[in-house]
């Protein structure tokens, strides 16, 4: 017998498909990339940003803002800005608390990738942690923070849930919904936030006596010899922190795919964020990859909303009206009445393209907690509770 011939046992057999669920399970996440297109989804990130925005304007009204000026003042005399718990970008305070800063200097670099709003919200996440951060810093920060929080423990929840259900093939509520189930939810994902952060907080409070003794020069010197211990027991606060900040989506994401409470959620969440962090951090490099032909996708159909819209519009302005109008676009403010409406409703457009990518993340967080709960728990991907326990 030739050694090319198959063994009998295998001739006539044929591959009809291939299973890539099981192949390659975290092909679900381009599944939820394109959830993120759906209609539904997009308007329920409209609709977060919108509040998110409503908001954080009021606080602005309200002078509750993250930023002192005086601080900001000394520390930009210091060195430039940027998202460091230590102190500004570049600062001799940001590199005597910063070891990763000498040691890893390379890490710096991956802050450029991540999109603006991302950046936005994690800079604005480091200032009360920050040691260099005033009490008005802190408080204007975490009232942000806790506006954030609650909107997208609202429409979070809605966007999870409903990519979901979308995934496994069940019908996922609408807007209406998908608002009602998050109004019902964001109980649960406001605290299993407030929870942790009352729990950093109460073992900060050793640390915070401490530095009642380091206001005096003996007492610098006190910490100093007991500062290995602090350490190790700061180390415990770095746990709780980055599983905090890194497993936020994945507790949203517990509450929409499972509808359980702030206990499951930040178990779930810290139990999947530290037993696999490397599937995690896979998960969100794959996240990035594709994120940038979807954004491409998005950004590309609105530019040529926004500019179409105009061009079938110039063959009846003629030539120099359309250059007058597009002129008065760029000076909207000061603008006809007109020209104000035109630059509105382009704004708008823009708005939306911006919620675009709160609903691909939400969408994301979604597929990597399913994916994620089959690496730990050995859980179906397909599987997702469908009715209220007792219902």
């Amino acid at each position: 017998m030739s050694h090319d011939t198959p063994p009998p046992q295998d001739q006539g057999r044929i591959v009809h498909e291939v299973l890539w669920s099981e192949a390659l399970p975290w092909w679900l996440l381009f599944r939820a990339a394109g959830a993120a297109f759906a209609p539904t989804v997009v308007l329920l990130a409209l609709l977060g940003g919108l509040a998110t925005w409503a908001g954080w304007s009021i606080a602005d009204s309200l002078r509750l803002s993250g930023s002192d000026p005086a601080i900001d003042a000394i520390l930009d005399a210091r060195g430039g800005g940027g998202p460091d718990l230590a102190g500004p970008s570049g600062s001799g305070v940001a590199s005597a608390l910063a070891p990763s800063r000498d040691a890893l200097p390379a890490l710096r670099a991956a802050w450029t990738w991540l999109p603006k709003p991302a950046a936005d919200v994690l800079e604005l996440v480091v200032i009360p942690f920050r040691p260099t951060s005033s009490l008005r810093q802190m408080g204007g920060a975490l009232a942000r923070i806790a506006w954030f929080v609650l909107v997208w423990s609202i429409f979070g929840t809605a966007i999870t849930r409903h990519v979901a259900l979308k995934l496994v093939g069940e019908e996922a509520p609408g807007i209406l919904g998908g608002v009602l189930y998050g109004a019902r939810k964001w109980v649960a994902g406001f605290n299993s936030v407030a929870f942790v952060l009352l729990g950093i907080v109460a073992l900060s409070v050793p640390g915070a006596l401490l530095g009642l003794l380091m206001r005096s020069e003996w007492g610098l010197a006190v910490a100093g010899a007991l500062w290995p211990l602090v350490l190790a027991g700061a180390v415990v606060l770095a746990i709780l922190a980055i599983g905090l900040v890194v497993g936020w989506p994945l507790m949203v994401a517990a509450i929409g795919v499972e509808r359980g409470d702030s206990f499951q959620a930040i178990s779930t969440a810290f139990s999947y964020v530290y037993q696999r962090p490397l599937h995690y951090a896979f998960y969100a490099f794959v996240a990035l990859v594709v994120a940038l032909p979807a954004c491409a996708a998005a950004g590309l159909l609105a530019d040529a909303t926004s500019t179409l819209a105009l061009w079938a519009a110039s063959f009846g302005m003629g030539h120099e009206r359309t250059i007058a109008v597009l002129d008065g676009l760029r000076d909207a403010p000061d603008g006809s009445w007109g020209i104000r409406a035109l630059a509105f409703w382009t704004g708008g457009l823009r708005t939306l393209l911006g919620s675009f990518g709160w609903g691909y993340f939400w969408s994301i967080a979604t597929a990597a907690y399913v994916l994620l709960r089959h690496d730990v728990d050995g859980t179906e991907l397909d599987e997702v509770v469908i009715e209220e326990p007792g219902t």
